[in-house]
């Protein structure tokens, strides 16, 4: 079946570092099959490795901004970058969704999707922080919330695999 040569490739991926690229791969095993439980909870633990890596992304440019090991244009281009990530993070998340027959996947789904629109958000914000004439008051609170909701969407996945593995 063409699904389960996606799922293979999907796996590969996962286990190389590709996670964007298995992300894609489990995307079109559930296209294919609506239904494949098992491809939605791998997609899923993917998306919580890339949220941990936009997680570091988003650190290390504030660090090097608050270290000053970068001018202000560069700072703007690397805040710039992980809005771009997490905007694409975004549109990753929102789609395929769980098989619709799983109702306490789906309510978990649109909890995940609400926490990743909320990540996007505290993104533009700290760029807003950034550019403010503040101390730092309005970066160093969106980059509070932002670990606060990137913190709550890991522990969702963690238990929504957790939970679904254990039944």
């Amino acid at each position: 079946k063409r699904q389960d040569k996606y799922f293979d490739i999907a796996y590969e991926m996962g286990n190389t570092g590709d996670y964007k690229g298995a992300i894609k791969n489990y995307t079109k095993v559930i296209e294919l099959e609506p239904d494949n439980y098992v491809a939605y909870l791998e997609e899923l633990t993917a998306e919580k490795i890339q949220a941990t890596e936009l997680g570091k992304d988003v650190l290390e440019a504030n660090e090097n901004w608050d270290n000053q090991s970068v001018t202000y244009q560069e700072a703007k281009d690397e805040f710039r970058a992980f809005i771009a990530t997490a905007e694409q993070f975004v549109i990753t998340v929102s789609e395929p969704g769980p098989p619709s027959e799983f109702a306490n996947l789906v309510t978990s789904h649109e909890e995940l999707k609400t926490l990743v629109e909320l990540i996007y958000e505290d993104t533009l914000e700290l760029l807003a922080g950034l550019e403010s004439s503040d101390t730092g008051e309005q970066r160093a609170a969106a980059l509070d919330s932002f670990n606060k909701n990137l913190d709550q969407f890991i522990k969702k996945i963690e238990e929504v695999v957790a939970s679904a593995t254990s039944s």
